[in-house]
């Protein structure tokens, strides 16, 4: 019985060791690129931090992968999202899921759960009943291109000439701070974690409406092979049954 013990115990170390080499095989081709998007994923004094950080850290390591956080790459939001729209096995993170671009991507997932909103000054007194309310106003909305507050608007019929682009969260911040735009469309987490940062008061700000309330995933193309696909799905589910991984924030 010992030796039968023995023996099954050896057969399984060899059978976790030949899935841990396949894991890492099929993760290692994928380009992993992400954007400042805190608490989620941002970089700080040359280090990647955020809980979605933490949840690839996790699989690479689970995987034996050759990739580590160093090779993930950093990138403004748009050109992260173009990349992976039309280049085989790219990720992007952390990417909300919507219907309207379920079908551009695989998912991987979920990581959290992100709710965009518009965000007005306190003080401005500004309320919004309803989207296509904004099409009556003259509300100047900073927006990021390509990011879910920009495209929900736009899905929704907003006139883009209310809309100014900024080139990153920052600077977003900025403008609606000096009164240069009247709304920012974006996570609200997000954005007073940003504020904080900055040394923005958050109780200046207040969210006026909500535009969506989704999970955040992997986004992978659709052209990769879906056993990776597969590979990272399993991965995040195993590790997070294990406790390896904690449960969804805000769910």
């Amino acid at each position: 019985m010992q030796k039968f013990s023995v023996l099954w115990a050896r057969l399984w170390l060899l059978v976790a060791a030949v899935c841990s080499v396949a894991y890492a095989t099929e993760l290692d081709r994928l380009t992993f690129i992400t954007e400042e998007y805190p608490p989620y994923n941002f970089e700080r004094h040359g280090q990647l931090q955020g809980y979605s950080i933490e949840v690839l850290a996790t699989i690479l390591d689970a995987a034996g992968s050759a990739q580590s956080l160093q090779d993930v790459r950093i990138w403004p939001w748009a050109r992260g999202y173009e990349t992976v729209l039309s280049e085989p096995d790219t990720v992007l993170f952390s990417t909300t899921r919507t219907p309207a671009r379920e079908d551009l991507f695989h998912w991987v997932g979920p990581l959290a759960l992100d709710r965009v909103t518009l965000i007005a000054p306190r003080d401005a007194g500004i309320r919004i009943d309803s989207i296509s309310s904004l099409n009556d106003s003259d509300y100047r909305i900073a927006v990021i291109r390509e990011d879910i507050g920009a495209q929900r608007l736009l899905e929704a019929g907003v006139d883009a000439d209310l809309l100014r682009t900024a080139i990153s969260n920052t600077s977003a911040l900025s403008m609606l701070e000096a009164g240069r735009v009247d709304l920012w469309a974006y996570g609200e987490d997000v954005a007073r974690w940003l504020m904080a940062e900055q040394g923005v008061d958050p109780d200046q700000f207040e969210s006026v409406y909500t535009l969506s309330e989704a999970h955040l995933y992997f986004a992978i193309n659709r052209d990769t092979d879906h056993e990776v696909v597969d590979t990272m799905q399993a991965l995040l589910d195993e590790l997070r049954a294990a406790g390896e991984i904690a449960p969804v924030p805000g769910r």
